[in-house]
C-alpha cells in the first residue's frame, strides 16, 4: 500500500486506540487534512474520512467487538 511513498511503525493497539492513530488499512485514497510534520504517525483527527465507508464501519466494529471501546 503506497510504495515507496508510504512507511509505518508498527505499536501495539492499545497504544493507537488510545493515542486515535490511523491504521494503514483505512489509509488508501485517503485525505491528509492537517499539517503533520514529517516522520509523526497520522492520527484519524489528521484525514478526513468517510463514516459509512464499509471498511471504516468494518474497523469500529473490530474496535468495539475487541476492546469493547469505540
Amino acid at each position: 500500500m503506497g510504495g515507496y511513498t508510504v512507511w509505518g511503525r508498527l505499536c501495539p493497539a492499545s497504544e493507537s486506540l488510545s493515542r486515535g492513530l490511523l491504521s494503514l488499512g483505512l489509509a488508501q485514497g485517503i485525505k491528509v487534512i492537517s499539517s503533520v510534520p514529517k516522520g509523526s504517525p497520522l492520527s484519524r483527527q489528521d484525514v478526513a474520512f468517510d463514516p459509512e465507508d464499509v471498511t471504516v464501519r468494518t474497523r469500529k466494529a473490530m474496535e468495539k467487538l475487541f476492546t469493547g471501546s469505540m
